[in-house]
């Protein structure tokens, strides 16, 4: 444990608030890191605590004593700096690991939450089935018509094993209000109950996947969190703007040269992160009949995905050679997880939504 780790899990030692938020940064600017603060600060919601925490950047200056000089006079704010770059699942994990409160929320810099939105998201856990919720996420702004865009409600994931945002890029008219039960959460503005990743943690500490550092590590959880016998659910009413840096195009594989020029933007890492990430969070989670029902779907989803990138951005397959460094450790993951299934007796088909999803074959979900 590092020097800055112990100073945090000290700090937290006498930290019992009924809800944790950890706003993890690694290379978003000030204008940002405080309307972000401002916006937690404005909560409705009393019984909170606000961590500040910075992957180490050393390209982007720290903001630690700006959010110190600003916001830790509140009282609810508390700056850690970290001495490396441990990816979005290796400081969220650090969070959750030596954070004591039951409900623990991870955020993204560019989310904004409105003031009612930890009350109401915290309201659904009072059903103790629930182990991560999340909110409506809206796009910033308005149309002509004055309607807003949706971001997201909630991953849900196709026959082919495709895991996308629910309503992405849709007009909001509460198309999706009255569908609270979604795959899993998206991990923009999440919150998760710390029992349940006790249950489902890999080892001491590992909640997110540390190994995908960055991408996908949100469906693998969630899908975890579901074998142990937890519910994912969306709560309309808490409302988050959020300006997503990687998503879905506009139109999907029906606007092809529009989806290749929208994928050959995204940065290599993160191309080669999201499709292997994607393939791993499969292999550890995926089992029994249902298995091998979708097979058809999912052999040929995958074979199209690797034929298109093999056409448009071969670069992307050079994720291979570490991806197959890194098959012991998921194989071994996945007997872990195995082991630890609970009966999802009365739990809908997760896999119900259709193969022909608008959206299909999309690489990237989400941004960071």
């Amino acid at each position: 444990m590092t020097e800055t780790s112990r100073r945090f899990h000290a700090s937290n030692a006498n930290s019992m608030k009924s809800l944790s938020i950890n706003l993890l940064r690694w290379n978003s600017g000030w204008d940002e890191i405080r309307a972000c603060i401002e916006a937690v600060l404005a909560s409705d919601l009393v019984d909170f605590e606000l961590t500040y925490m910075e992957n180490f950047n050393p390209d982007c200056p720290s903001l630690a004593s700006e959010v110190k000089e600003q916001f830790e006079a509140d009282g609810r704010v508390r700056v850690v700096v970290m001495e490396a770059n441990l990816g979005y699942a290796g400081g969220h994990n650090r969070f959750f690991d030596e954070t004591g409160s039951e409900l623990l929320m991870v955020l993204n810099p560019d989310a904004l939450i409105e003031p009612d939105f930890l009350k109401r998201i915290v309201a659904a856990f009072e059903d103790p089935h629930v182990g991560a919720a999340t909110g409506k996420m809206i796009k910033p702004g308005q149309n002509s018509s004055g309607e807003r865009t949706l971001d997201g409600t909630g991953i849900l994931v196709s026959r082919s094993r495709r895991g996308y945002e629910r309503g992405q890029l849709e007009i909001d008219r509460g198309q999706y209000d009255n569908e609270p039960q979604v795959f899993g959460v998206s991990g923009t503005a999440a919150v998760y109950r710390k029992s349940a990743l006790e249950a489902v943690k890999i080892g001491s500490s590992e909640y997110f996947d540390e190994d995908f550092f960055a991408y996908w590590e949100d469906l693998d959880l969630s899908w975890r969190l579901r074998l142990r016998g937890y519910s994912c659910v969306y709560v309309p009413g808490a409302i988050v703007e959020h300006q997503r840096a990687v998503g879905q195009s506009e139109g999907g594989v029906r606007n092809f040269f529009g989806y290749v020029r929208h994928h050959r933007a995204f940065p290599l890492n993160v191309r080669q992160w999201s499709w292997r990430n994607h393939l791993f969070a499969i292999l550890k989670n995926d089992h029994g009949w249902r298995f091998f029902r979708d097979l058809p779907f999912i052999a040929a989803r995958e074979l199209g995905m690797l034929i298109f990138l093999l056409c448009f951005m071969p670069d992307t397959l050079l994720a291979v050679p570490g991806a197959l460094r890194l098959l012991p450790k998921m194989l071994a993951k996945r007997r872990y997880i195995m082991r630890h299934i609970k009966p999802d007796v009365g739990m809908i088909d997760p896999f119900s939504t259709l193969l022909a999803a608008p959206h299909d074959a999309q690489l990237g979900r989400r941004g960071r």
